[in-house]
């Protein structure tokens, strides 16, 4: 009888424990419809400075900075003059601190920024610097590392010509002394400069594909032994492609751009540009957003009080590195990136 009596107790606590997890199970979830989960509104405003910041190489930046806002709940906006103006990236800085936002991200393009990302930090502005590096108080930096492109860029032309000796013709924007473009420059060169019978001739394109047809063209005609062109800036290597066809040496002349604009796209699809190194620039934006977040609201678990302490826990320097597009993968880089600014200068 007791034996009995505990066996029914031992259902009974049974069929009790599976009731009462019954009770705590999760609801099924709700079908997919495909959209994604809205997410939690924050009060933060972030703010994207750049120049020339009409140009599709900007585009990536901007979905990675966008995404990431949406994911935060957060708003976003770019600022910044459309050509490479100094003092008005600087205003853009200045009027950014006035707005009170909750950081900056800077595509540092030139040191006459520094004093300003520095007032930006005192003010308590944090502040990440893109695609290139400004000595100064900037939080970190996130960015492909232009000198180690520029010896990707001048090692893939090597590997492409083969052995063919003759000047290679090496495009940027010289004139404006952006330390990136100087950094891409002297990648290159340390390669080149030591392979014999190569000779390196430095060719200013203002970053502009018109200018660029014009000056390389000029190159072409003064060095008729040209093997090679390094194309350094957005759209350099349409108007390497442009110069090339008018001189009438297609398929004599090798051509490595960088970035990945349609027009650049087309060029490696049609054989007129042989590649181009794509800058990481979606993740540059995307993650330094989400750094800026984590670091304002005090969620890096590194010590606790970070910021009270004056101590920055964020790495110094990342190197998002350069992806090779060529004709083999062109159709890949083909989507649109798409964006949406979420609040106003």
């Amino acid at each position: 009888m007791k034996k009995l009596f505990a066996l029914l107790l031992c259902v009974l606590m049974v069929a009790a424990l599976f009731a009462g997890c019954a009770k705590e199970e999760a609801p099924a979830p709700a079908a997919d419809t495909g959209a994604a989960a809205p997410a939690a509104s924050v009060d933060e405003t972030y703010c994207v400075i750049m120049s020339l910041g009409q140009l599709e190489f900007f585009d990536a930046l901007k979905a990675g900075v966008c995404d990431a806002a949406n994911e935060i709940g957060a708003k976003w906006y770019f600022a910044g003059p459309q050509e490479l103006v100094p003092d008005q990236i600087v205003q853009a800085i200045d009027q950014a601190v006035a707005n009170k936002v909750t950081g900056i991200i800077l595509h540092g393009q030139t040191e006459e920024t520094a004093d300003a990302i520095n007032n930006a930090i005192d003010k308590g502005v944090p502040v990440i610097c893109v695609n290139t590096d400004i000595p100064s108080k900037r939080l970190s930096f996130i960015g492909c590392n232009p000198y180690n492109a520029g010896v990707g860029q001048a090692e893939e032309l090597l590997r492409l010509l083969d052995g063919k000796t003759g000047t290679v013709l090496i495009s940027s924007a010289l004139a404006v002394a952006q330390p990136s473009a100087i950094a891409n420059l002297e990648g290159a060169r340390s390669v080149l400069d030591a392979v014999d019978g190569i000779k390196v001739i430095e060719v200013d394109d203002t970053a502009d594909a018109n200018v660029a047809a014009t000056n390389i063209g000029a190159a072409l005609q003064a060095n008729p032994d040209t093997v090679g062109i390094i194309g350094q800036q957005a759209y350099t290597a349409v108007g390497a492609a442009t110069a090339v066809r008018e001189a009438g040496k297609q398929g004599e002349v090798i051509i490595v751009g960088r970035d990945r604009d349609a027009a650049t796209l087309d060029l490696i699809k049609n054989g007129e540009v042989a590649s181009s190194f794509a800058q990481n620039s979606y993740v540059e934006g995307y993650i330094a957003l989400y750094w800026l977040h984590s670091y304002v609201n005090d969620s890096l678990k590194v010590i606790e009080g970070y910021r009270d302490l004056g101590v920055n826990p964020l790495p110094d320097t990342v190197d998002s590195g350069s992806i090779i597009i060529n004709a083999d993968n062109q159709e890949q880089f083909r989507a649109k990136y798409v964006y949406e600014v979420t609040a106003s200068n």
